[in-house]
């Protein structure tokens, strides 16, 4: 039998198919189509109230995942402060994604039987929600519970004192009863930066401006660690009153702490969130198996209180200058 040559085959290949072979065909893509398009993740919003920052995360994700990947989410949102029972949405959900500590606090009473993410809360809450609901943070990993904490990494805010300050000797710091057992660490980062450290732990029921005041006197430039609520709220206008009677620059953890009279604030923004949040989505949410993890913020906002440092006399650089060292 003599060999059927190229031109032979390409001959054939551009014969018609038969009607009955380009049906199957059809069929078959039809079949698969349809498939993806009828099982989309069914994410389940818990959500810990409707305002402004809340909402801005909810539908930055929301908006995002429908850009990305049209069809492939179908969204519910439930808001925690209508008080209501969620066991129906629960159950029909593949991934549960709470907004806020209120959210995590409701979801994880449920313990669901399918991962969870957590954002816009704290390090402290988390560690506090998961040890509630499940005993430690490592049970609530081991059962997919998953956070992305809102803190940003205090060796940012420690670099970015640097960059400010080049000459700085002294770098005070306070911390709170939740990150106390940071001081080891972050002394060690402090000194990798050629300046020594000075902390302030307050207590709930301390006095802040009798222990902040010996610090704030002594440092060159002070960071606030953010605790627990109760703490922040505390210390942050005693803070602020000394800084300006010292003249030590603040770097602070919130854009309404840079407007209260920080001279520099490192913070997660809605957007920040939303972003992380959007890809953790769509990298984990098919992948059913497997623990949760804590994660520190990706992303950051940077913004400078323009009056403090003209009063401070600390020239500034722009921000991408900043962002760019970060």
């Amino acid at each position: 039998m003599s060999p059927i040559s190229s031109h032979s085959m390409e001959r054939n290949s551009d014969r018609p198919k038969p009607a009955w072979l380009i049906a199957i065909l059809f069929a078959v893509a039809m079949i698969f189509s349809t498939g993806v398009a009828a099982d989309p993740v069914k994410l389940l919003f818990f959500v810990s109230k409707p305002t402004k920052d809340y909402l801005e995360v909810l539908h930055t994700i929301q908006q995002d995942l429908d850009d990305k990947f049209p069809s492939k989410y179908h969204a519910a949102v439930q808001f925690v402060s209508d008080q209501t029972a969620y066991d129906n949405q629960i159950a029909a959900a593949n991934l549960i994604v709470t907004i806020g500590t209120a959210a995590a606090d409701t979801a994880y009473q449920y313990k669901p039987n399918v991962p969870i993410i957590s954002v816009l809360i704290t390090d402290s809450s988390f560690a506090s929600m998961a040890s509630k609901h499940y005993g430690s943070i490592d049970q609530a990993l081991a059962n997919r519970v998953s956070a992305i904490c809102i803190d940003q990494p205090t060796s940012r805010s420690i670099d970015l004192a640097k960059l400010l300050l080049p000459g700085a000797k002294k770098l005070g710091m306070m911390l709170g009863p939740s990150s106390t057992n940071l001081q080891p660490e972050l002394t060690t980062m402090i000194s990798d930066k050629g300046m020594d450290s000075e902390f302030v732990v307050i207590a709930p029921s301390d006095n802040p401006i009798v222990k902040i005041e010996p610090v704030m006197r002594e440092s060159d430039i002070f960071i606030p660690v953010p605790d627990n609520r109760l703490i922040n709220i505390a210390t942050a206008k005693w803070i602020l009153h000394l800084s300006y009677r010292h003249k030590v620059p603040v770097i602070a953890f919130s854009r309404s702490y840079l407007s209260a009279g920080a001279l520099a604030a490192i913070y997660s923004s809605p957007e920040n969130v939303a972003m992380q949040t959007s890809e953790w989505i769509a990298d984990r949410a098919t992948s059913p198996s497997g623990a949760g993890g804590a994660y520190q913020p990706k992303y950051f906002s940077i913004h400078f209180n323009y009056s403090v440092a003209a009063s401070l006399n600390i020239p500034l650089k722009t921000e991408q200058f900043y962002r760019e060292r970060l």
